[in-house]
């Protein structure tokens, strides 16, 4: 008997993906079976493949061994079909491993039963058979399905076949929606495919075919969305990784890394057999902790809404499965109380050059302060967006599937891209050249790293839900465009001189102690070697820093003495590069021109670094001259704002303090007297000194002198002015310090 279900609606193509996806999350103990539903899914939803029919005529043929994940599915189709919603929760089914389907002979061949004529090979009644080739047949693909796949040219003899072959049916998804199955069990066989999950995989024995190598249908029409390419996946430990990442890296083009373990050691014990997250161990210490959360429908410029406590979100909206808010962006190195439990907890990725960002903040000395956590139910999302900084990124979900777009950092290119350009609905009528920019689009899942290149634009949507770890990354590879960042200063949330003076100190200290202690020479380690990687590309950005006549560092960093100093530590420690030196550089001439640098010579290539030092001599906070009533431009909030000096101050001890209820862009310096300590009951002490890094305060912020509860990130002493901008009120006052002042206007005074 043939059971047949019918509806004259038209399926909900989205969520019947969103159902294979859910039951192949929850395949976890059955890991070919799992493969085979992802295959299905992705010849159904990326490659158009198949129709919804034998979509679901395939998968009930899939999970007939699986009766726990039949019934799931069976149940929530018929939700689907009637419009009802999908379980938030990802279900977990019984570990079964199906037999191994045995080999095809031709005595097997001879004795499998031939197709009737009712029911023929490939028509809308047959049952479908996964073992038959006629299921290959069946969903190859007509050429107007070939150019929406994105597929490639084949030989002309197949393309005259394809004109011959009958034309292929309306899609089943516009007429009335029919699936037969058969009650007889169907084992399946696997099918392959080279293109799983929007990915590519890079090994030893893949085989490049020739339609990839022929792409036909790259440029998208008009009236069609961008094609999205593969994101191809790197095993670590494949010879020659590092090679093809840093290729990927300086073309811009993200991928996936796989093979690495202990990148999240802090998530031990978060996680049940099942799968499922254990929230008791999950929010064990950090309960209480506020976290920055977004509502469905943010605003593009200011997404941050709210802050609630991390136990109060997951109890009240992820254990509910109510998609309402979206913790977005939970920086939790700069929570004490959180850094004390997940920071030193994450091994480097080997693949890698050594990250700057661990010598930044004195906060989380060693570990690096761009470490966040999102979290929400399926369909919260981030919107199209590019972070600025020039920082490479990694998404890595701990539980979970997220969905990546991405559009290749050359989109920044086009003229007003950010302000006129819907990436989640493109119009390549408006914007041609939009058609011409790399697009890619990958489901990551846990035990991937999904790495994004710096300046890459991308938008996340999570297909499941979701708890991801995201960081930001800086080494010699991205090195040029973290100092173009730094010169355009476009993030100044992310101080890039410091970065670079802190590593470059912190670097020379970790060589030189190597170098002595192993009797006058460096080890041959990985961690040294990526070390003295790290010095010699720091050597060539400090010498960029170094030309410039101004720059906005502090007033005390000397960064033509900081270039001698890497010279003279890389004479000593760099045998190799020393050994390979162009002719007439050998090491006594090495050692003459770091004399001659220092005592400026009348060599005419020292004149020329002689003239740059005298140009620089005057310090930016010199150049500047400030006056009380001066209209200065202040780069400050991720924008370039006007601003009117209202009191200067000279060599002033000031705090760097961490709102812990806003975001690090609103992080800024303080003087003393603007601090509080915090005690039990209202009673408010100022502090009588400058309070030590780490310590929790009550900051003094607006006209009514509102107290708010900070982290202290640093002290130091410098020159700054306190400012008043003139688009805002007078709560934004504050204290700005020499690197964020890009220009000083004229006024009538001046000419």
């Amino acid at each position: 008997m043939m059971r047949v279900l019918a509806t004259s609606a038209p399926l909900d193509t989205k969520a019947l993906t969103q159902l294979l996806l859910l039951v192949a999350e929850g395949l976890h103990g059955s890991q070919s079976l799992r493969k085979k539903v992802l295959e299905l899914r992705s010849k159904y939803a990326e490659h158009k493949l198949l129709g919804s029919a034998r979509a679901v005529s395939g998968m009930l043929a899939l999970l007939e061994p699986a009766e726990d994940a039949l019934a799931f599915f069976k149940d929530q189709l018929v939700g689907v079909i009637i419009g009802s919603k999908l379980p938030q929760q990802v279900p977990q089914f019984q570990s079964i491993e199906p037999e191994p389907v045995p080999e095809r002979t031709p005595a097997r061949e001879a004795a499998m039963p031939k197709p009737t004529e009712s029911a023929a090979p490939g028509s809308k009644n047959a049952p479908l058979s996964l073992d038959d080739d006629t299921f290959e047949s069946s969903i190859r693909m007509t050429t107007e399905a070939r150019k929406r796949a994105l597929e490639y040219s084949s030989s002309a003899d197949e393309e005259e076949e394809e004109k011959k072959k009958p034309k292929t049916a309306p899609s089943e998804d516009t007429e009335d929606f029919e699936m037969y199955t058969s009650t007889a069990s169907t084992t399946a066989s696997n099918t392959s495919t080279s293109k799983s999950s929007g990915k590519r995989r890079m090994d030893n024995t893949s085989k490049v075919h020739e339609e990839e190598i022929n792409p036909t249908y790259s440029i998208p029409t008009h009236w069609e969305d961008l094609y999205y390419k593969d994101v191809e996946a790197i095993n670590i430990h494949t010879p020659g990784a590092m090679e093809r990442i840093n290729a990927l890296r300086l073309a811009g083009t993200p991928f996936l890394i796989e093979g690495h373990k202990n990148w999240m050691k802090f998530t031990n014990g978060w996680l049940r057999p099942n799968g499922t997250l254990d929230t008791s161990a999950f929010l064990r210490g950090i309960h209480d902790v506020k976290v920055p959360v977004i509502e469905k429908n943010y605003e593009e410029f200011n997404p941050i809404k709210t802050h609630l406590p991390l136990g109060y979100y997951v109890k009240n909206y992820w254990e509910k499965g109510k998609p309402d808010y979206y913790m977005h962006q939970w920086q939790f190195p700069l929570t004490p109380k959180a850094a004390k439990l997940l920071c030193y907890k994450c091994e480097e990725l080997p693949v890698l050059g050594d990250n700057l960002l661990l010598y930044w903040l004195d906060a989380v000395r060693g570990d690096n302060p761009l470490q966040y956590f999102f979290m929400g139910q399926r369909s919260t999302t981030s919107r199209m967006h590019q972070d600025p900084g020039g920082l490479d990124i990694t998404i890595a979900p701990i539980l979970g599937t997220k969905r990546v777009t991405m559009l290749h950092r050359d989109a920044a290119k086009l003229d007003s891209v950010h302000e006129t350009v819907n990436f989640h609905d493109v119009d390549l009528n408006k914007i041609p050249l939009l058609a011409f920019i790399p697009a890619w689009r990958v489901d990551v899942k846990p035990g991937q790293i999904l790495y994004m290149p710096e300046g890459t634009f991308h938008g996340c949507e999570n297909i499941t839900a979701c708890l991801s770890y995201h960081r930001f990354h800086v080494d010699h590879v991205n090195l040029p465009g973290f100092l173009a960042s730094f010169m355009a200063q476009d993030s100044p949330s992310i101080n890039h001189a410091e970065i670079l003076w802190n590593s470059t100190h912190d670097v020379m200290a970790a060589l030189e102690e190597n170098y002595h202690a192993n009797g006058q020479e460096i080890d041959n380690t990985i961690s040294t070697l990526r070390k003295l990687d790290s010095l010699r590309a720091l050597r060539h950005a400090t010498r960029v820093l170094s030309l410039e006549s101004a720059l906005p560092t502090e007033d005390s960093w000397d960064w033509n003495k900081l270039l001698e100093d890497i010279d003279h530590l890389l004479v000593r420690i760099d045998a190799r590069a020393l050994h390979n030196a162009k002719k007439g550089a050998t090491i006594q001439n090495a050692h003459a021109a770091l004399s001659a640098t220092a005592a400026h010579s009348a060599n005419s290539e020292l004149v020329a670094a002689s003239k740059s030092k005298k140009a620089s001599a005057s310090s930016h906070w010199d150049n500047l001259n400030l006056k009380i009533g001066d209209i200065i431009g202040v780069q400050v909030f991720e924008k370039r704002n006007r601003a009117q000096v209202l009191k200067i101050a000279l060599n002033q001890e000031l705090v760097q303090i961490h709102y812990v209820d806003w975001g690090s862009i609103y992080d800024e310096f303080l003087p003393v007297s603007s601090l509080f300590q915090r005690t039990r009951g209202n009673k408010r002490i100022a502090y009588k000194k400058a309070p030590k890094v780490h310590e929790t305060v009550l900051a003094r912020w607006g006209s009514n002198g509102q107290l708010y509860n900070a982290i202290v990130l640093k002290v130091i002493r410098t020159n700054a002015c306190l400012v008043h901008y003139l688009k805002y009120e007078k709560d934004w006052d504050q204290w700005i310090l020499p690197g964020h002042i890009f220009k000083k206007y004229e006024t009538a005074d001046d000419q």
